[in-house]
């Protein structure tokens, strides 16, 4: 095997049901493209099918701040549970307008409220924060632009839906 195919590795998604997640509700595991296609990415550029299950975070927060009478804390958008126990966590920009206002502090909050929201550790969180935009909005003064913001940090990595499917195996 060579460098470049093993850097090609595919993760599996795995349902994330029985993950102890808080304020977790049934109706929080959505099929991914369904997912997707809410936060605004197109049929063109989602390529997931619903088989493939993720946690929306945004509707367990909705959920804690109504059975604690709290304000909603921000989360990543969601979470994906892959094969030998990680997390990857995601968060979609499809409908971002301007890159220059994507704030990082903004993004580390909400990386952080869903890292408090995980009460399982027997699952390891990814390091790494997966940020999804268009094709049309990831071109390359953009991806400068997002470098910028985040400081370079390998933390965030930047990708259309299309990068991100290709990630993962596929039947």
């Amino acid at each position: 095997m060579t460098s470049m195919e093993q850097t090609t590795t595919k993760y599996t998604i795995v349902s994330p049901e029985g993950v102890r997640i808080k304020g977790l509700q049934a109706g929080d595991i959505i099929g991914l493209h369904s997912l997707l296609k809410r936060e605004g990415c197109t049929d063109s550029e989602n390529l997931f099918s619903d088989e493939q299950k993720a946690v929306a975070l945004d509707d367990v927060q909705i959920h804690l701040a109504k059975a604690n009478k709290t304000d909603i804390k921000a989360s990543t958008d969601f979470l994906l549970c892959i094969y030998k126990n990680k997390i990857f966590l995601a968060e979609a920009k499809f409908r971002i307008d301007k890159i220059k206002n994507i704030s990082k502090g903004d993004i580390d909050n909400k990386l952080s409220g869903s890292r408090d929201l995980i009460e399982d550790e027997e699952f390891h969180i990814n390091p790494t924060l997966y940020l999804l935009f268009s094709s049309a909005k990831l071109t390359p003064p953009h991806i400068n632009e997002l470098k910028r913001i985040f400081l370079s940090s390998p933390k965030y990595k930047f990708m259309t839906a299309v990068e991100f499917y290709n990630l993962f195996e596929h039947e």
